[in-house]
């Protein structure tokens, strides 16, 4: 099991069940993290999401629209805790002996929170976000307080279109990590329901340092009253 804190770093305990989550990350190529970040910053992210600002956000392909929800701006605290937070030495290492990973891990770039409305409105279409910045793994961390209808990730293999996970990380501060491939590609089914999927996602890359990706974090951040 590994789990992100703000004090000692990311805790990580080697037992049976982190043994049979190697193995079902090494077949599906994603895995779920139980309670993934610490009570006491899950604490701060109902207010940080009520109070933040939120833009509509489009990603567009060759076939046109393929992603559209509502993401935070990223001078908002949120988005620069969580930054500064999956930006550990100690983290990165402990995902690339989780994953096997060949290649050392250096960063965790492009941090987002965003927000998917029910109503079909927002929606994530299928995608292999491989890119050359390099991205090895996607963490996607589950923000919403309330349970939530629909939502669910599946990943599958392009080639043939066969699915090989749907996981759905309902529970507050869980994650889902993946692996990011030219042979794979995942989406985010639609939302039902009348409650928000919340979500703060980003990806493990093994080119830009993670000394930069602090920087840019830490400049939107408010200081504190003297």
């Amino acid at each position: 099991m590994i789990q992100l804190y703000t004090t000692r770093g990311p805790a990580i305990v080697k037992d049976d069940e982190y043994t049979a989550m190697q193995s079902e990350f090494a077949r599906r190529h994603c895995v779920v993290f139980k309670n993934f970040v610490e009570e006491s910053i899950l604490a701060r992210v109902p207010r940080w999401c009520e109070t933040g600002r939120w833009f509509t956000r489009e990603d567009v392909g060759k076939n046109g629209v393929w992603s559209r929800e509502l993401t935070m701006q990223d001078s908002e605290p949120l988005v620069g805790v969580f930054r500064l937070l999956l930006n550990q030495p100690r983290l990165f290492a402990a995902i690339a002996e989780f994953t096997g990973s060949e290649t050392p891990i250096r960063s965790f770039i492009l941090g987002r929170c965003f927000k998917a409305l029910p109503g079909g409105e927002h929606f994530i279409s299928w995608h292999d976000d491989f890119s050359e910045r390099d991205r090895l793994y996607g963490l996607t961390i589950n923000l919403s307080p309330n349970p939530f209808v629909g939502g669910h990730f599946q990943i599958r293999r392009k080639e043939d279109r066969r699915l090989l996970h749907t996981v759905t990380t309902s529970r507050f501060g869980d994650a889902h990590l993946f692996r990011i491939s030219r042979s794979l590609e995942h989406r985010a089914t639609a939302v039902r329901g009348v409650r928000p999927r919340c979500s703060y996602a980003g990806w493990f890359s093994g080119t830009e340092d993670y000394r930069e990706v602090v920087r840019e974090a830490v400049r939107p951040l408010p200081l504190p009253k003297p």
